[in-house]
């Protein structure tokens, strides 16, 4: 059972009698590197520490998964983003039975850093109940296929409001394939079958990042492809320009192509 807390980009899902609180893309150290460009941003680690603590209060969680990018330097790790990573898990150690780290595509070096705090799985993701997570910069195994969705961070969908210049909202985007199609490109990609039971359909979600300071991705470049983009979105598996695109709380504002097409209606 997935629920949407309805003001952060995180998700709660219920199973085997546990809250698991999700969140992705928390970029720790991305102000650390803006300032290599001379543009100079409040530390992010309390304020996303904050956020997460009160999420886990408000809603019990007994774990909490970090879809990736936990960190935001690429290759390797500053100092201060090591400092930022440790404060965060061992803050968040002490309020939760678990932490769970799916690794993205910043995260080197990122094992050592969690040490015994939180368990590091593939990046290739890992199953919790009916739900199969990973970053999603890389392909999930064909396993992936017999779970119900598949939830990834790493496009950071946004959207701009006409009568909000300047303003932009996060989003989730929720689309669906064919059990029989995910399990075929999937096994194509990765090598190996799927010996479990198929689904008819299978959902994929995707998250938008819990860091405040990065500005996101518009839907309409989205659209246009591009390394940023999962490649379970850009290989056409999902339908992109057909996907649901669900506000923080889960509810529906209209398909991804719609909203591109009329985003001067709202």
């Amino acid at each position: 059972m997935l629920n949407f807390p309805g003001d952060e980009a995180a998700i709660v899902l219920e199973s085997g009698g546990k809250k698991y609180l999700i969140v992705s893309d928390l970029h720790l150290g991305y102000e650390v590197e803006l300032a290599r460009e001379d543009i100079h941003f409040p530390n992010q680690l309390p304020n996303i520490l904050e956020r997460l603590l009160k999420l886990l209060e408000d809603h019990r969680a007994d774990a909490l998964v970090l879809l990736g990018d936990v960190k935001h330097r690429v290759a390797g790790v500053s100092w201060r983003e090591s400092r930022q990573v440790v404060d965060l898990l061992h803050s968040v150690k002490a309020r939760v039975r678990e932490i769970i780290i799916t690794p993205g595509n910043h995260d080197a070096g990122i094992m050592n850093l969690a040490g015994d705090m939180a368990k590091v799985v593939s990046g290739r993701g890992i199953r919790i109940g009916e739900a199969w997570m990973l970053h999603g910069h890389c392909w999930p195994p064909p396993q992936a296929a017999d779970a119900k969705i598949i939830i990834i961070g790493h496009t950071h969908p946004v959207i701009s409001l006409a009568r909000e210049p300047g303003s932009r909202r996060k989003v989730f985007l929720m689309m669906k394939a064919s059990g029989s199609r995910v399990v075929k490109v999937l096994s194509s990609k990765m090598g190996g079958a799927l010996t479990a039971r198929r689904r008819r359909q299978v959902t994929l979600l995707v998250m938008p990042h819990f860091n405040n300071a990065l500005q996101g991705v518009e839907l309409s470049q989205l659209l246009r492809g591009g390394r940023g983009v999962s490649p379970l979105l850009r290989s056409g598996l999902f339908s992109l320009s057909d996907a649901s695109v669900l506000m923080l709380d889960g509810s529906r504002l209209g398909s991804v192509d719609w909203c591109v097409r009329s985003r001067e209606l709202w």
